[in-house]
């Protein structure tokens, strides 16, 4: 007995180890909010017996067998939260070269990467990898590690699909019904919503072209000028898994290639700790975040001070993640707020006596906050706020506050709707219900699918021939100019028939005038 079972265990680590891949993981964007997707599924990959070559900006915080964490330096971690005010001053179309060009994005992180000997030594390493892990964010410089090394691509998106994502795989990002990332519409839009909306869209891929340009000198000059386009690399991507559901976001069709995987960061909710469980006893209570980017802290006061008092009324106890060395020295703090630099947000989420979440709609504080069934109060701020803020509204679970319109009567209407409606609560713990019943838990959802990809070796199968298509191909101008032409050819040849037959009949009446 005890061999048989010796037999079974050698076998089975046998399998595990015959099935290993060796995985090179680049994720340089400086955003923590974003590699807490990234190491999750990292972290599931080395559990399964992958060996995992990490290159990112972070400092190893812990060991993790079969991950070894090579950080990239001299660039700047995006950790000081940014102001309100100064976030709010940026119009959409500005948002986007933001997004490349500031320090601590894109072709700042392209340019400072490739001047590290760690990148030096990786690319001129004689490595075989299986396969590239890559963030799809404002970084595909990074993509010609995947040419260099000969390995299929999986793309990670910490958000929902970006407007330069979709069209490297096939996946249709129709303006008509489908919301840009930077837009804030949602379901049945108006004309001018859809107007908006595709010009939004056009304009967002015409920008990432430009900087692409950009970045496709900077990738040449590091990895070679035999480099191919690298257009023509990200365009190659395997899969990618994008933290998008259909419950949360818009219904839209994907190619077999796209995962939804939104939640997957989303643990199980533990016991709040001693200090906040005697905070809040058995007392209602307000959670009030703006996540690690931006600081609720540099609301202007007025505004901050309505918000503080018309909770202090309602005699709730209020959780505020804020820096307490920030606060201004003007705002009265009433004795219910307690302050904290770090709180466990899905932990208080889950609590069973929150009444609401104020928050700026982030992405993945969302996801948390419908994870648990709480009705959220948005403020947002930039880039995908804006559509989160919709969503939650259109699913029934939110109310908008817009940063400009803050006024004491304002807050105290949309409060009030929120706690005296017990629409808002149903809807969250419906839409909860929605997110959470999958076939499979989102972790092991994008793992399948890697492992997929693995397996198959780069899985061709599952890529639509429409991303092989040039634009014209695939929206059909080419077909439509043939049936204009065609068209065109048709109305010119009766045109002329017509024109025949009346002259031939106006020819024949005027000989036989003649003739009479």
């Amino acid at each position: 007995m005890e061999v048989y079972t010796w037999y079974i265990l050698w076998f089975a680590f046998y399998c595990t180890v015959a099935d290993a891949a060796k995985i090179l993981a680049v994720f340089p964007v400086p955003v923590r909010s974003h590699f807490v997707m990234t190491k999750t599924i990292l972290t599931a990959l080395a559990a399964k017996g992958h060996d995992i070559d990490l290159y990112t900006i972070f400092p190893e915080e812990e060991m993790i067998p079969r991950i070894r964490h090579y950080q990239i330096p001299n660039i700047e971690l995006l950790e000081t939260p940014l102001s309100v005010e100064e976030l709010r001053a940026i119009p959409v179309a500005e948002m986007i070269d933001v997004m490349f060009t500031e320090k601590s994005n894109g072709n700042y992180v392209c340019e400072k990467s490739f001047k590290t000997e760690i990148l030096r030594k990786l690319k001129q390493s004689k490595q075989h990898y299986d396969l590239v892990l890559l963030e799809m964010f404002v970084v595909d410089c990074f993509f010609g590690f995947s040419h260099i090394f000969k390995a299929p691509v999986v793309a990670i998106t910490s958000s929902v699909d970006l407007p330069w994502g979709s069209h490297r795989i096939g996946n249709p990002d129709n303006p008509s019904y489908i919301p840009t990332y930077f837009g804030e519409f949602g379901k049945s839009m108006s004309i001018y919503e859809r107007l908006l909306n595709t010009i939004t869209l056009v304009y967002a891929k015409y920008r990432q072209k430009v900087h692409l340009s950009y970045q496709e000198k900077l990738a040449k000059q590091f990895f070679g000028g035999d480099l191919p386009p690298l257009d023509d690399i990200v365009s190659n991507t395997s899969l990618m898994i994008v933290n998008s559901h259909f419950s949360l976001n818009q219904p839209r069709p994907t190619v077999p290639n796209l995962v939804e995987v939104a939640g997957i960061h989303i643990r199980e909710p533990r016991k709040l700790p001693k200090d906040l469980l005697d905070i809040v006893g058995n007392k209602k209570f307000v959670y009030f975040s703006f996540g690690s980017i931006v600081g609720s802290e540099t609301l202007p006061v007025d505004k901050l001070q309505y918000i503080l008092n018309f909770l202090e009324a309602l005699d709730y106890v209020v959780l505020w993640k804020a820096s307490q060395n920030s606060i201004p020295k003007d705002l009265r703090v009433p004795k219910s707020v307690h302050i904290r630099s770090w709180m466990p947000q899905l932990d208080i989420l889950c609590h069973p006596n929150i009444q609401f979440f104020i928050s700026h709609s982030g992405l993945m504080g969302t996801q948390e906050a419908i994870y648990c069934g709480v009705p959220m109060l948005s403020v947002p701020m930039f880039a995908d706020q804006f559509l989160n803020a919709r969503n939650s509204e259109n699913k029934g679970f939110g109310l908008t506050l817009n940063f400009e319109s803050i006024t004491k009567k304002h807050i105290g209407v949309k409060i009030r709707e929120l706690i005296e409606n017990p629409k808002y609560k149903e809807n969250a713990k419906a839409v909860s219900l929605q997110f959470r019943d999958r076939p499979n838990k989102p972790l092991e959802e994008a793992v399948y699918w890697i492992e997929y990809v693995l397996r198959y070796r780069g899985a061709p199968q599952l890529r639509s021939q429409s991303a092989d298509l040039a634009y014209y191909q695939y929206y059909l101008l080419d077909v439509g100019v043939i049936f204009a032409v065609t068209l065109i050819i048709i109305v010119y040849i009766l045109f002329n028939l017509i024109i025949c037959i009346f002259t031939y009949r106006k020819n024949r009446i005027q000989n036989k005038v003649k003739r009479n």
